[in-house]
């Protein structure tokens, strides 16, 4: 059972209105968002590309622009090490399309996930090596590669780190000594003595700020900073970055810009998954269109990904675009398949079933699969769950989290089992020898102290809001705060005791609910309601019920040229 709550953080609504020409219900929900202030107010209500933040703000991001601009200008080659996710693509082709506008002479490299594993590594140093080149640029990684950017130091060839991860660091009598890589330049906003004034950015968006300023050095490639800025947003989103402050910009930049694309890959893989341009929004590049880009990381090699968005003819770019999408169909049969027998072994083991802790071993599922079906398990059973894998090199996991359960704390409490793991408090990564797995279990959940109340997810409404007030105007107006993701969610309402009328199913597959509901007073006005899920299952509890309380989303509901309001509930008691 979920908790419901209501916000209630403070602020004088009406002269937030007033100042910014919006409803006081609508400064609430700002104010709900953590948006305070005139510059932040202004900015998310009204920011363009050019209230984003200056890049020469980050740390080294000028000598790294310098000596990019210098193997450009002396025809040396740069190596260029991405990541194998659609941020790692996303920057990689940022930087390999940035540097080779400006006349430079660029390769890229990205990882396999299973071979190479996360990151730059000491072979693709010596491939660097290898094919003469004089200058490594990582992206989305390198900010914990010390011995490898050694390495290659030694090897005489210079190194720049781009990267957006936390700085790793030693702990010293409670203070962190920071261990930042021997780089010649490093780029990296989460760097202690970075000025940067926003930190939580995607890899691909350093990307993008470091061409920025080679732009400048050279006077080149004006022309593609709007497709580069497109490619920084749409990987801000598929990196699960918060929309808020410039990424929030940028996200809003991106899907305007994916509508008239002249980028042949991005736009054949929007045509082969039927996405109408006009309705972009970052639900689809979160679940339709990134997951293509990193089925290609988790199943076969993200050089495809770069591959179909370098490409100018647009039959070539389409023949990837159909690979991508027929990947992702294959990953997403394989994630069905191994989160149904993960969930059977829990419901099937009284002793599963009972730990607060979830570990559960498939040691024939893709280890690529670990973290997807990990994130399964929580939302079935609303608890910590870790997903175990076999490989060749021994057992592999991945851990997601619940709000109240610090993972990667708890995970150092028995850190003894692990040959290596790695993470923060939502997620976590792993590996470990086969014997060790039934202590994991029991350790972890002898140390785990939650309650199930504890544990349980928690939805906060933002106003509790009468039917009455549930106008198409409101819906109009909330479309002021778009684009909604991570961050910046979809503003959430509740009200209780309404009345249900007109229950019926529909849907392919029956997993959609309509009715109408109405506050229980005198010639009360019936609202359209939705709600989705298996349908026959939420029809017989609703038919029981005479009158429910939800949770909703206020949505515009087009049909047959006709626009009306509708609740999207998003849970219900």
């Amino acid at each position: 059972m979920k908790k419901w709550m209501i916000a209630a953080k403070k602020a004088d609504f009406n002269a937030i209105a007033a100042r910014y020409n919006i409803s006081p219900m609508l400064a609430r929900i700002i104010r709900n968002r953590d948006v305070t202030g005139d510059d932040a107010i202004n900015m998310y209500l009204n920011g363009t590309v050019s209230d984003m933040h200056d890049p020469h703000l980050l740390k080294d991001i000028d000598k790294a622009a310098m000596l990019i601009a210098e193997a450009v200008s002396l025809g040396t080659k740069v190596f260029i090490i991405g990541d194998y996710d659609i941020d790692g693509v996303c920057s990689s082709y940022i930087l390999l399309k940035g540097i080779t506008s400006c006349g430079g002479n660029a390769v890229v490299r990205l990882p396999d996930r299973v071979k190479d594993g996360y990151g730059m590594n000491m072979s693709m140093v010596d491939e660097a090596i290898g094919q003469g080149a004089g200058l490594i640029v990582t992206c989305d990684n390198g900010i914990a590669a010390y011995d490898e950017v050694e390495y290659a130091k030694d090897n005489g060839l210079k190194v720049i780190v781009t990267d957006h991860h936390e700085v790793p660091f030693k702990g010293d009598g409670g203070k962190r000594n920071y261990i930042i890589p021997q780089a010649d330049a490093v780029v990296d906003p989460k760097q202690e003595e970075c000025t940067y004034p926003y930190k939580e950015i995607c890899g691909g968006m350093v990307a993008y700020k470091l061409m920025l300023c080679l732009f400048e050095l050279t006077g080149k490639s004006t022309d593609i900073k709007d497709e580069l800025l497109m490619f920084a947003g749409f990987a801000t989103v598929g990196d699960v970055m918060e929309l808020r402050d410039e990424n929030r910009i940028a996200v809003k930049f991106a899907l305007e810009q994916m509508k008239t694309t002249s980028n042949q890959g991005m736009k054949c893989l929007i045509d082969v998954k039927k996405i109408d341009r006009d309705r972009l929004s970052p639900y689809h590049i979160g679940f339709i269109l990134g997951p293509c880009i990193n089925a290609t990381g988790r199943l076969d090699t993200p050089t495809r990904a770069l591959e179909m968005f370098m490409k100018q003819d647009p039959g070539e770019a389409l023949l990837i675009a159909e690979e991508l999408s027929s990947l992702n169909d294959s990953r997403k049969d394989l994630t069905e398949m191994y989160s149904k027998e993960a969930i059977d072994k829990v419901l099937n083991d009284e002793g599963q079933r009972s730990d607060r802790v979830l570990v559960v071993y498939l040691p024939e599922c893709h280890e690529s699969l670990a973290g997807i079906i990990a994130g399964r398990l929580r939302e079935t059973f609303g608890k910590p769950a870790f997903v175990l894998t076999k490989t060749d090199d021994g057992i592999k996991g991945s851990g997601r989290s619940v709000d109240a359960y610090d993972m990667h704390a708890e995970m150092t409490r028995c850190s003894d089992l692990f040959i290596k793991f790695g993470g923060h408090k939502a997620a976590a990564g792993l590996s470990m020898d086969e014997d060790k797995i039934s202590e994991l279990r029991k350790r972890l959940n002898d140390n785990c102290t939650l309650t199930e109340d504890e544990m349980a997810e928690k939805l906060t409404a933002d106003i509790a809001l009468p039917l009455s007030y549930a106008t198409y105007e409101l819906a109009e107006e909330l479309e002021k705060l778009e684009p909604y993701g991570i961050g910046n969610p979809h503003p959430l309402f509740a009200q209780k005791d309404l009345q249900i009328s007109d229950i019926r199913v529909f849907g392919k597959n029956r997993n959609v609910v309509k009715m109408k509901l109405s506050e229980a007073v005198p010639r009360s006005q019936k609202v359209d309601a939705i709600c989705f899920g298996d349908g026959d299952a939420i029809e017989a509890e609703l038919v029981k019920k005479d009158r429910i309380s939800v949770m909703y989303e206020l949505g515009i509901n087009e049909y047959n040229g006709r626009s009306n309001v509708q609740l999207i509930i998003k849970d219900w008691k």
